[in-house]
């Protein structure tokens, strides 16, 4: 007499009838759920609507003239750029402008606009060697945020930041370089 427990099969068949309805359970299972993540995986991410909001900029030149300009800014918070990724608000942002061709006070013009869109900004600088064309480096994670800034320095090169210790606190640096126009 053989010993078999209550779950046991009679016979093979049964055996491998109850293996096929298992497999085909869990194949079903997982097509389910492939299923599932693909129609989420393409929805795209959305954010509020844009803001425009006119900031009027009074400038003192070193002759003790006053300038005084209005801009126009254009901003969507938790925007998603082409890649799909979100893009931080500016107020999240840290930015530096290097200076590497000599144009007195670029970075510091440059610096000011930025703050009155909204970035933080780091005191301006200037950058040995002189870049052809001007750059914007990134941090980790600021690739998205970075290409925003390209409208804002024309002709500039987006890449990852070469050297950690360039622009130390800031997420973005921009550095100046040959063909930068104000």
């Amino acid at each position: 007499m053989t010993n078999k427990g209550k779950h046991s099969s009679q016979t093979p068949a049964t055996f491998y009838r109850d293996l096929t309805i298992m497999i085909l359970g869990i194949v079903a299972v997982g097509a389910l759920v492939f299923f599932v993540l693909y129609l989420f995986a393409d929805q795209p991410i959305t954010g509020p609507t844009t803001t425009t909001t006119t900031i009027e900029a009074t400038t003192t030149s070193a002759s003790g003239s006053t300038v005084t300009s209005d801009q126009t800014t254009s901003t969507t918070p938790g925007s998603t750029s082409s890649t799909g990724v979100a893009v931080r608000p500016n107020s999240e942002v840290t930015v530096i402008v290097l200076n590497s061709i000599g144009i007195d006070g670029a970075a510091g013009r440059l610096t000011s606009e930025l703050a009155a869109d909204g970035y933080q900004t780091l005191t301006p600088d200037d950058y040995e060697p002189e870049q052809d064309p001007s750059r914007i480096w990134y941090r980790d994670g600021f690739a998205a945020e970075a290409s925003v800034l390209v409208d804002t320095v024309e002709g500039a090169l987006v890449e990852p930041l070469p050297d950690e210790s360039i622009g130390e606190g800031a997420d973005i640096v921009i550095v100046l370089g040959t063909g930068y126009t104000e």
